[in-house]
């Protein structure tokens, strides 16, 4: 397991449009419930985390989105890396990626937060 003390463009909130991403990334498992609102992972089996300290082995493909490795409150997160404007998120949805390679960062399963929500829907979810 590595230490993954990324740096801080690697946070979520820094995750901007014109960043330049990796070309690949580790091939993981999706797993968990949907409540993603039709995010990246909804429908996925497989994905490409990608980020800081992670060799570039696999690229994405159609219905094999890329994650991005981040950290968000002191835990590695993965976000997808390409995410809409203009709305609330990312959170998490109830999936999590996770892999038996030994390349994975993490001992344990991480979260992925690609679940999106408008302004109106995240109000009506918070009452």
């Amino acid at each position: 397991m590595r230490d993954h003390e990324a740096p801080r463009e690697f946070y979520p909130e820094n995750i901007r449009p014109d960043m330049k991403l990796p070309k690949g990334g580790l091939l993981v498992e999706v797993m968990g419930m949907n409540c993603t609102n039709g995010g990246v992972s909804g429908k996925a089996e497989h994905a490409i985390l990608a980020g800081y300290g992670i060799d570039e082995i696999f690229e994405p493909r159609e219905g094999v989105p890329m994650l991005l490795l981040a950290k968000r409150c002191g835990r590695l997160i993965a976000v997808p890396a390409k995410q809409p404007q203009g709305v609330i998120g990312p959170m998490f949805g109830g999936r999590f990626v996770y892999t038996y390679d030994a390349r994975f960062p993490s001992g344990q399963p991480i979260h992925i937060h690609d679940r999106f929500e408008t302004q109106e829907m995240y109000d009506l979810m918070s009452t």
